[in-house]
């Protein structure tokens, strides 16, 4: 298949020409290094040629940016079969399920990069972002071992890679995987002045505030009138209670949803079980402290920058929340919402604050869906 040199560049400006896109300079600059990638992996490199190292492209900036889309046009374009996209921590769930089929050998990320890196020669991440200290521990050795092997990484995150893993317990055992993004990578800043969500204006097909249990449970049955009510679904050997269940279809109350032992192993089955979610009685999160304070300092022997952070209302239930609209959202699987407050304002604490301007953006687009 011959591929024109400059196709990804080209796709993006016909986007921009029939009015797909807005142009934006810090996207174009992104796209430019993308194609670049682009032409290098394509390139015919002779048996006796040493081959030259190739930097990947890590994306970053805040969130409405276009960072995922930019991804997907490089990786659907690009004619090589050795490739591989993935959300982060769908990648890092399956590092440590085979870490753990490996008990006992040596080196076993070393193995689990050679493994990888049979069967893909470029790994895209989306939504690149490390909060787990389990996870920081390993990622030095293992992104050691993948870029020894030449696998190429292209990246989207939030955090310019000095960012990553911020205030983390023994960050300084995560500073190595910092630089070897730096030395693999073109870190390129996509924080231009266009929000993109909004390109299309703001609605809210999918998103409903205050409304009746009554009115809403009404909305899916117009979708769906052939229904099981008030029953469970097994979800990995425990019983997730819904209202209202169709064939590809599902109603659940955000409590039975997001608080108790759920995580996001249970939101991924969810996904790939049904295509759409309707969640209601979401509520506000994180108004109010609940009196318990987290102080982060150095102690027993963690290196970390002192923090001192109020524990909210509901903080755990958003962290579920935010896992699953990053399972739904990944899957392009629609989540349907009635909640007691507008998006913007849905997560009022400071503790995940962050991940949730992500989440905030996910449910805009899907707005569009």
């Amino acid at each position: 298949m011959t591929v024109h040199s400059t196709q990804i560049l080209s796709l993006y400006q016909a986007k921009i020409d029939t009015g797909e896109l807005c142009f934006d300079a810090a996207q174009q600059n992104a796209v430019e290094a993308l194609n670049t990638l682009s032409e290098q992996l394509q390139a015919h490199t002779s048996w006796w040629q040493k081959a030259t190292l190739i930097k990947g492209v890590y994306l970053y900036g805040p969130v409405g940016r276009g960072k995922s889309m930019l991804m997907d046009l490089f990786y659907k374009n690009l004619p090589i079969e050795q490739k591989q996209r993935l959300h982060f921590h769908h990648f890092i769930a399956q590092v440590h399920a085979q870490l753990s089929q490996l008990q006992g050998q040596k080196n076993p990320l070393i193995l689990i990069a050679k493994q990888w890196a049979k069967n893909i020669r470029v790994l895209c991440f989306d939504e690149f972002f490390v909060s787990d200290i389990g996870d920081a521990m390993i990622m030095s050795r293992l992104f050691n071992a993948l870029f020894e092997q030449g696998v190429v990484l292209v990246a989207t995150s939030n955090a310019k890679p000095e960012q990553l893993y911020y205030n983390g317990l023994q960050r300084a055992r995560f500073l190595p995987t910092i630089d070897l993004i730096n030395s693999h990578c073109h870190i390129i800043n996509v924080a231009g002045e266009d929000d993109h969500r909004f390109r299309y204006g703001k609605n809210s097909r999918h998103y409903f505030i205050n409304l009746s249990n009554h009115d809403f449970e009404n909305k899916f049955l117009a979708s769906y009138p052939a229904v099981t009510c008030s029953n469970t679904v097994s979800v990995h050997g425990r019983n997730l209670p819904y209202l209202l269940r169709a064939d590809n279809a599902l109603m659940i109350d955000f409590m039975a949803l997001c608080s108790g032992p759920r995580s996001a192993n249970d939101y991924m089955f969810l996904a790939t079980q049904f295509d759409v979610l309707y969640v209601s009685n979401v509520p506000q999160m994180g108004v109010k402290a609940t009196g318990k304070v987290i102080v982060h300092g150095i102690e027993d022997s963690y290196q970390r920058e002192k923090q001192t952070l109020d524990e909210h209302t509901f903080d755990d239930e958003a962290r579920r929340f935010i896992a699953l609209v990053d399972e739904f959202y990944d899957c392009h699987k629609l989540l349907v919402i009635n909640a007691q407050t507008d998006i913007e304002h849905l997560y009022k604490g400071k503790k995940l604050s962050f991940e949730y301007a992500r989440t905030q953006s996910r449910i805009v687009e899907m707005q569009n869906w």
